[in-house]
């Protein structure tokens, strides 16, 4: 089943995995709230524009992920395992460990869309399609910037 992560107009948003429909609560200093499966088990993430900059927190769980330029490699690491996030240009997402694909998804009009995402990143998916969600929104605001900058350069 896929993870589908909508952000909302107003803030907040919702994530949608296969046992339920989250709301997304902002919470302050930009972190959003994802409620979990049990009410202990609840993250937050939030996404620095300027920074490129993806925080995820939830119990057990605190990881950031910087995202570098086309010609570096962006990687985070969890549980002493390293991964390889690929660039989300022309809207496809992908993470990899080793060559092997833990999450393949792409970005929707409203957030992202996680078609896969493998067990050893289950713990975090509503938190991570939710950033990705957030950061897609990102970048797809400093592309409609850039139209309103340079008109006619297509």
């Amino acid at each position: 089943m896929a993870i589908v992560a909508k952000t909302g107009i107003l803030g907040g948003g919702k994530v949608r995995t296969e046992d339920a429909v989250c709301k997304v609560r902002p919470a302050g200093e930009g972190w959003y709230s994802i409620p979990g499966r049990t009410s202990g088990d609840s993250g937050r993430v939030r996404y620095h524009g300027a920074r490129d900059i993806l925080e995820i927190e939830r119990p057990g769980v605190s990881l950031s992920i910087q995202f570098r330029s086309e010609l570096e490699r962006t990687t985070f690491e969890l549980d002493r395992t390293v991964y390889d996030v690929a660039t989300m240009d022309f809207g496809h997402i992908s993470i990899r460990e080793r060559g092997r694909s833990v999450v393949e998804g792409r970005v929707t009009p409203s957030g992202v869309r996680l078609e896969s995402v493998a067990p050893d990143l289950q713990p975090i998916e509503r938190e991570l399609a939710f950033g990705l969600a957030l950061r897609s929104n990102e970048l797809a605001r400093i592309f409609r910037q850039a139209d309103r900058v340079y008109p006619g350069t297509r």
